[in-house]
């Protein structure tokens, strides 16, 4: 009797854990989403508001050279076979953080600004 409910015990407490960490993996993947979706606007918001940025042409080479760069890179790892979902996010957010490192301070500011949320791009360091 003492056996059973001992194993009862023991097996409502795995299920109850495993159900925790499940939870807990879900909302990791939802930040993830969350943070892509960001990085795919940044470069939807550097080209609508190029002329209000004011990006020098220095910039905005850099800006076409990393564009460039990356497509080639997408574009490798379209081709690939198996499961790339980590590695697309992962190329998106490296894109991401390179865009933002040729934009100054001011710029990410404006560009927040431009885009209506404060704080939805930072340049990571």
């Amino acid at each position: 009797m003492q056996k059973t409910i001992f194993l009862w015990a023991i097996s409502l407490g795995l299920s109850v854990g495993f159900c925790s960490s499940v939870q807990a993996q879900n909302r990791e993947v939802e930040t993830e989403i969350s943070l892509e979706f960001n990085e795919r606007q940044l470069e939807k918001h550097l080209t609508t508001y190029k002329e209000q940025l004011n990006l020098s042409r220095r910039q905005e080479r850099k800006i076409k050279a990393v564009q460039k760069r990356y497509t080639k890179k997408e574009e490798k790892l379209a081709q690939e076979k198996g499961l790339k979902l980590g590695q697309k996010r992962a190329l998106q957010k490296e894109k991401a953080e390179a865009l933002l490192f040729i934009l100054d301070e001011e710029q990410i500011e404006k560009l927040n600004s431009l885009a209506g949320r404060k704080g939805l791009f930072k340049r990571i360091i």
